[in-house]
């Protein structure tokens, strides 16, 4: 009785702490990329059980590391919160299963559910910067392999950055088109292959190392094959083929790649004999002390929860004048405000925003800018790094990326990160900085530290990210380009001011 209460109690402090997370976490799983999350607990959980004849015949929990786990739930939790990062919290959901199976079972049991645990750690989504970062390199890696194998096959088309154009039709590898929903279920399934078709340690490391190449190919020849109906059939039939087929097609050819090379490499190994699970008959029992241990995690989590609303209930947001009265006309400029649609809006997750067209009356240039505000940032919502917004689409490829020193011969006394994008006939010079609580920041990582820092130390997470742009003309250079933005800069950012609160 002692045991299923101690259990419980974990149970019901553990939904409660991360009463908030659950509806983020369904929501990305929900999400086109995310959706085979759904399988991956059912599926641990199956593993766990089919495993369940390797436990331990006795048990001795590793308390030490039970608490140190513990503490490293408590020290992911919080960081997660405080810098806007939900892949941390959603780690620290999985530690903690990983802590109740330290305090009843130990490392021996540890050892018995490795596999499980590290199955059931697909279940947790990385976090939007490097989900934006992975889509656009896989979109520009399948988009380069499915014209290569297009033009294997003597259809002419070629490539400008994430459009394939096949001459009256040219098709747009959006970020849906990229591969990222098939890469993890990939290598997912590829770690279960290797476990359950290969013996060997190097046979197993070989198919999981092909899982990701082989998720590439496969969206690539995917692509190729919208192609080839789009331009011998008809647009309207290769949609249809996108819609309703592909992923079948995708998720067979995968398979059926994974499973050749897994029958392969065992022709070269036929003597090894698996270990029957079955042959093992012992189960192991509960240490009797464990339920001790689970009701002092019990009231540990409580503990995390009461801190982390009292910390939400602390929160700061400074008062600042909207956007709204920002004017668009100062020195040598003159600009008209422009506005996002809701849906827009609401993916940018801001509480305020500036975003607008202004004409140099010197230069008779126009320069975009955006800034995006936040009251408080939290995951889900916060500032993030732009290159994956500005090459979400229209054939952009990114030339390079440099941070800028300060110039204050030029006007701009803070530094700043230069992109430079480029497509044929047309080049892109954009500039952007995260503006952060009275710092001017370039990098994404370095933000979200200091993010993490102010939240517990000033409870204050607001900020916001700005980000201004220029078309370069024909023949114009990066550093004439540059001076024009600096001038910007320099009658912008003091107006700005006032709507960042230091």
């Amino acid at each position: 009785m002692t045991v299923v209460f101690s259990f419980i109690s974990v149970l019901a402090a553990w939904v409660v702490l991360y009463l908030d997370t659950f509806p983020i976490l369904l929501n990305r799983w929900n999400s086109g990329d995310y959706s085979y999350c759904w399988l991956v607990v059912p599926l641990a959980a199956y593993v766990a059980w089919q495993r369940r004849s390797l436990l331990p015949e006795s048990s001795r929990p590793a308390v030490k590391s039970g608490y140190l786990m513990l503490l490293f739930v408590a020290v992911l939790f919080f960081l997660g919160k405080a810098s806007a990062v939900d892949a941390l919290v959603f780690v620290s959901m999985w530690l903690c299963v990983v802590a109740v199976l330290l305090f009843v079972r130990g490392w021996k049991a540890m050892k018995a559910m490795f596999f499980p645990l590290l199955i059931l750690a697909f279940a947790i989504p990385p976090p939007p910067f490097i989900n934006r970062m992975l889509t656009f390199r896989l979109r520009l890696i399948s988009s380069d392999l499915s014209v290569r194998i297009m033009q294997f096959i003597d259809i002419p088309v070629f490539r400008e950055g994430n459009i394939i154009d096949l001459g009256m039709i040219k098709l747009h590898v959006v970020d849906a088109c990229s591969g990222l929903r098939y890469l993890f279920p990939t290598v997912l399934l590829g770690i279960i292959m290797a476990y359950w078709f290969n013996s060997r340690a190097w046979q197993r490391f070989v198919v999981i190392l092909a899982t990701i190449p082989t998720a590439i190919a496969s969206n690539a020849v995917r692509i190729a094959i919208v192609g080839y109906i789009a331009r011998n059939i008809s647009l309207e039939t290769a949609e249809n083929f996108f819609h309703d087929a592909s992923g079948i097609v995708i998720y067979l050819l995968s398979i059926v790649m994974l499973v050749t090379l897994s029958l392969l490499l065992n022709l070269f190994d036929r003597g090894v004999k698996r270990a029957d699970l079955a042959d093992r008959t012992y189960y192991g029992q509960a240490a009797t002390n464990a339920p001790l241990h689970l009701i002092i995690m019990a009231v540990f989590l409580a503990g995390m929860f009461v801190l982390y609303i009292n910390a939400v209930a602390g929160r700061v947001v400074p008062e600042r004048p909207s956007f709204e009265s920002f004017p668009m006309t100062f020195s040598d400029f003159e600009g008209r405000r422009e506005f996002f649609s809701e849906e827009i809006v609401e993916s940018l997750g801001a509480d305020d925003y500036l975003s607008g067209v202004f004409r140099d009356k010197v230069t008779g240039r126009d320069i975009l800018l955006l800034v995006s505000y936040y009251d408080y940032q939290e995951p889900q919502r916060a500032a993030h790094n732009p290159i994956s917004c500005l090459l979400g689409g229209g054939g952009w490829d990114l030339s390079s990326t440099t941070e800028l020193a300060p110039d204050k011969a030029a006007g701009r006394p803070f530094k700043v990160e230069r992109l430079i994008l480029s497509k044929p006939g047309a080049r892109l010079l954009a500039l952007y900085w995260f503006q952060q609580r009275g710092r001017i920041i370039t990098n994404e990582y370095l933000n979200k530290a200091y993010l993490a820092l102010d939240s517990m130390s000033r409870q204050r997470t607001d900020g916001a990210l700005v980000r201004i742009e220029l078309m370069l003309a024909d023949g114009e250079t990066v550093e004439n380009g540059q001076k024009i933005l600096d001038r910007f800069i320099n009658s912008f950012s003091s107006i700005l001011a006032p709507y960042v609160p230091d």
